[in-house]
């Protein structure tokens, strides 16, 4: 279990879920999010720490970081293994991900009101000015892709919505953001609010269903990058 952890975090650093320098969530969280003892996640930050990917650091702003050291160069083996056994299992997940999203999509573009509207609008420009800064790119990225389940309007959605995240980057529930993607999730991002916003529901449902592949793009490019190692 403890090595399945340890696997499952150099992927997440690997295509992009947590990004260098940034801090990771508490012991207690990864173990709730992953469904593990905070004993098996503490051993298996132990154990990514040996490998140089991540350093705990004392004090008021304390915690474990990502490094900038290159997961490639000391564990390409560790995120091979883990996306060749999670992705065929993830391709019929991400299909119905992808659909529910352009169902919810399409529902927030006939149900938003006018304060949605703005809302919306106002976190795709903070998106656009997060350029190379992952961390804070993801964290737009939820609050934008929030307010669109908020303006469907249907709790229920909005639970399926969060589950299906979880389930579809394994279990840490952030999207993957690399900067070679960053544009075009930016350029996506604008069509779906733009879609959302002009109360266009059979585009925002498209471009919905389109932009949720992304994250399944990054975790194939990561796979690539790390056979070739």
């Amino acid at each position: 279990m403890t090595e399945d952890v340890a696997c499952r975090l150099v992927t997440a650093i690997a295509v992009g879920t947590f990004s260098p320098g940034e801090r990771l969530p508490s012991e207690r969280e990864l173990a709730t999010r992953l469904e593990v003892s905070r004993v098996t996640v503490r051993q298996a930050l132990q154990r990514v720490g040996e490998l140089g990917l991540v350093v705990a650091k004392r004090g008021r702003h304390g915690g474990t970081f990502v490094t900038t050291q290159a997961w490639e160069d000391v564990a390409p083996e560790e995120a091979r293994r883990t996306l060749e056994t999670e992705l065929p299992r993830l391709r019929d997940l991400f299909d119905y991900r992808c659909l529910v999203e352009g169902l919810i999509a399409r529902t927030a573009a006939e149900r938003r009101t006018p304060q949605q509207r703005t809302e919306l609008t106002e976190a795709l420009a903070a998106f656009a000015t997060t350029g190379t800064t992952m961390e804070l790119a993801r964290a737009w990225d939820r609050r934008l892709h929030g307010l669109i389940c908020a303006a469907a309007g249907n709790p229920h959605l909005t639970a399926l919505s969060a589950h299906l995240t979880a389930a579809a980057t394994l279990g840490f529930g952030a999207e993957p953001y690399e900067p070679e993607f960053f544009a075009q999730a930016l350029h996506e991002h604008g069509e779906l609010v733009a879609a959302v916003v002009e109360g266009d529901a059979e585009r925002a449902q498209r471009i919905a269903q389109g932009h949720f592949a992304l994250t399944y793009r990054t975790m194939e490019r990561s796979l690539e990058r790390a056979a070739r190692r």
